[in-house]
């Protein structure tokens, strides 16, 4: 199948070479068609960090971008959190990852991570979507920007937003807009299709936009394996893929300067998995997952720009977004059978539903006094979110349709309301005829936790309970112009994570002991929740220097990022004075105290780094570019921080024809090895099922060349395509790999032989779409 995919894109990529204006008089055209497809991204961002990038929609449409991995493939020092059956979990910015990383879609923030019985993946949901077809720009800020992004803006943040009418309309006057794309993508054999319509009649705005995917597993380096079944299996399990999303948006103008607008998101995706890599004895003759995620969304905004003296815009929103996640899965055992009828069936039933209701309202102002001028942004605003959970677990008798036995699992987690008030504000001052700029920010935020005991969450512990948190975090820099081309800058930023409900009371349990001294059976903790939990704080510090004139760009930095009261489970002892009698079965132990897991803040951890941009614009037709990004980081007690990805880059260069007719791009991507002393551990967290002291399998170093472009065959009718991975590379991502363990059990990441070949990436692929507008 790679054979003839590869035959297919170097014949697609040999066409966009050799293809001729169709044309030449028509130069222009480009230019019109940009108009319809760059959406008016705000290209500049809301955060002010130095270190951040804004990939519009016209990156996202030349590279193909599929999904958000995608989308960051090309910035060093970013990568996406991959693990269990939902796929990602967020994002990872220098080596921080997942809730740490703050990660919002029009300022609403997706939902908290909430994770059951990980090693063996019956459960885990990762933080909700949205297509990338719908997102206009993604802001990837680098360090932590607390002002803008709130809890969570630990390590960075992504901050995307999603396209709205007038990105396609002209400024004014009625007009009507209409664009079909459908697409290809042969590493996962996925087709989709884009429908976009957006109108302005009069006063009233409206914009429908729908994405279909179909698709299946993302396909590894390797077409097959000679191991069918069980922990050999080089290749991915078989999987369906099904997606269907509805963006909608109806905004009327109130005169020249008002809007009221209705949002509404509509998003469904369904993953059904044959996991034959888990197959194996008598356990598992056959394991079946069906998953489901849903996300509906529920908006009114309203703006009012130019309005009066304390503000020059004003934006109010008001939304509600429902995310959901069901994981069933279906196993036929050949043992532990009801009635000892074999096979049987049982399920394991496991969902979460997180409600989030939001509003804020949000100013800008700018003035100029004599000799300074200032660009202020200020805001508050309320949410409260509804954490829940449930889990069934059904057996069957034999293979028929009669249960045996129907268990309601107790929950992992309470059901929770999180309410959150937040006020920030923030000043851009320039000065010196704007040769220097100073920015200071400030917020507050207050976290109220809210648990709910009853039938289904039991604390026999008594260590749940309300808990609240609040926290001031800041920000300052500046930038200084040494010359017209020539400038360096600095900043120092305090960021801040409130824990997650599944971090503050995932689960509490007991058990029996007897004590020693009286004889006395008594009840004692086996887990139990913190409610002295601090916020995780960090402090972000970092130093840039940048030379730009109209054809160059360089940009270099360096950053000391450190993180206090880091959240982790670890063991402690229950009254460690009082000797206790345990006994599992006949096997029976004699301690001081009693082992117990809990949620603690633990030490400090320091990462620290360089990164290099680079852009040159060689010519009207030669343009090329260049990043680099390389991280360290340190436990307090000397380990690694094994999350921190190994040392990347990408130089890539393109050419644009003189028509404007065509174009073509190559990026280069290399990754340094990630070496043992880099994610060796001494000691790792009790109950992480993920983590090993030594790691069984690293990354090697690689490098590959992806090739795309672009080819307007009408004015309207526009054709892209690529092949990447072009030299069929061989390779593995570090955050793919690290959690992957040698072993024969049927635990999550458990490998043998040659079954580590599943986890690696495709090798060479081919996307093409087709696009068309009127």
């Amino acid at each position: 199948m790679r054979t003839s995919s590869a035959v297919l894109s170097l014949a697609v990529v040999a066409t966009l070479l050799s293809a001729q204006p169709i044309h030449a008089a028509e130069a222009d055209i480009q230019s019109r068609q940009l108009k319809k497809i760059q959406v008016t991204a705000e290209e500049e961002g809301r955060s002010i960090v130095g270190n951040r990038t804004v990939v519009g929609v016209t990156e996202l449409e030349e590279e193909q971008a599929q999904n958000f991995e995608d989308a960051i493939r090309y910035i060093p020092g970013v990568s996406i959190v991959d693990l269990g059956r939902f796929g990602d979990n967020g994002f990872n910015i220098r080596g921080l990852e997942g809730d740490r990383v703050a990660l919002t879609v029009d300022g609403l923030a997706f939902a908290e991570t909430v994770e059951t019985t990980p090693a063996y993946e019956f459960f885990r949901a990762g933080r909700g979507s949205v297509d990338i077809d719908s997102v206009k720009s993604i802001e990837v800020v680098k360090g932590a920007d607390s002002i803008v992004a709130g809890s969570g803006a630990l390590g960075g943040a992504v901050m995307l937003v999603t396209k709205d009418a007038y990105d396609y309309l002209d400024a004014t006057g009625n007009d009507t807009y209409f664009r079909i794309k459908s697409g290809y993508t042969s590493s996962s054999d996925e087709l989709m299709t884009t429908a976009t319509f957006a109108n302005r009649t009069g006063p009233v705005e409206a914009l429908a936009l729908y994405t279909r995917r179909r698709g299946h597993e993302t396909e590894s380096w390797f077409d097959s394996s000679p191991i069918p079944t069980g922990s050999g299996r080089r290749s991915p399990d078989p999987m369906d893929r099904e997606s269907d999303e509805v963006l909608a948006k109806l905004d009327f103008l109130i005169g020249d300067s008002q809007r009221f607008g209705l949002i509404g998101e509509y998003s469904r995706a369904t993953n059904e998995i044959d996991n034959l890599s888990r197959v194996g004895g008598l356990g598992y003759l056959t394991r079946r997952a069906d998953d489901d995620s849903d996300r509906d969304r529920f908006g009114l905004r309203y703006s009012w720009d130019d309005a009066g003296t304390i503000f020059d815009t004003l934006d109010w929103t008001a939304d509600r977004v429902e995310t959901k996640s069901r994981a069933l899965t279906t196993i036929l055992a050949g043992s532990g059978c009801a009635q000892n009828i074999t096979p049987c069936v049982r399920s394991e039933d496991r969902a979460t539903e997180q409600v989030l209701d939001r509003m804020a309202l949000d100013f800008t102002k700018a003035w100029r006094g004599e000799g300074v001028s200032h660009a202020l942004i200020y805001g508050l605003a309320w949410q409260q979110r509804e954490v829940d959970f449930w889990a069934v677990d059904t057996r069957y008798i034999g293979t028929t349709d009669a249960t045996s036995s129907v268990t309601i699992d107790p929950d992992q987690i309470p059901k929770t309301d999180v309410t959150t008030y937040s006020v920030y504000l923030r000043d851009s001052l320039y000065l010196l005829d704007d040769r220097l700029t100073l920015h200071a920010g400030i917020r507050y935020d207050r976290t109220e936790y809210s648990p709910e005991l009853d039938a289904q969450f039991v604390d026999e512990t008594g260590s749940v309970r309300d808990v609240e948190f609040s926290a001031p975090t800041w920000q300052t820099g500046v930038d200084f112009k040494l010359t017209s081309e020539h400038s360096v800058w600095a900043q120092v930023g305090r960021g801040f994570r409130a824990p997650t409900v599944r971090e503050l009371y995932a689960p509490t349990s007991t058990s029996t002991a007897t004590e020693v001294a009286t004889g006395n059976e008594v009840t004692v903790w086996d887990s139990a929740a913190n409610p002295n939990l601090k916020a995780e704080k960090s402090l972000n510090t970092e130093l840039g220097y940048r030379w730009q004139t109209d054809r160059h760009l360089l940009g270099v930095s360096v950053y000391r990022d450190k993180y206090t009261d880091f959240v982790e489970t670890v063991a402690r002892i229950q009254n460690p004075d009082t000797q206790y009698q345990t006994c599992i079965g006949t096997d029976c132990t004699v301690s001081n105290g009693v082992r117990y897991l809990t949620p603690a803040n633990v030490g400090d951890v320091v990462v620290k780094g360089v990164e290099v941009e680079g852009r040159w614009l060689i010519n009207r037709q030669w343009s090329a570019r260049l990043a680099w990004a390389y991280s360290e980081g340190e436990k307090q007690n000397g380990d690694p921080l094994p999350s921190i990805l190994p040392a990347t880059g990408v130089v890539g260069l393109r050419y644009d024809s003189p028509t404007q007719r065509w174009s073509l791009t190559g990026n280069v991507s290399h990754a340094e090895a990630k070496k043992m002393k880099d994610a060796a551990l001494t000691q790792t967290p009790p109950d992480d099922f993920f983590t090993s002291l030594v790691p069984d399998y690293l990354s090697d170093a690689y490098t590959v060349l992806d090739l795309f472009g672009e080819l307007h065959l009408t004015e309207d009718l526009r054709l892209n395509a690529g092949v990447y991975n072009v030299f069929d590379e061989k390779y593995y991502l570090w955050p793919r790999v690290r959690f992957v363990n040698e072993g024969t059990t049927t635990l999550y990441g458990y490998v043998t032989g040659d079954g580590i070949g599943r986890y690696s990436e495709p090798g060479r692929n081919f996307r093409v779409s087709l696009s068309w507008q009127f």
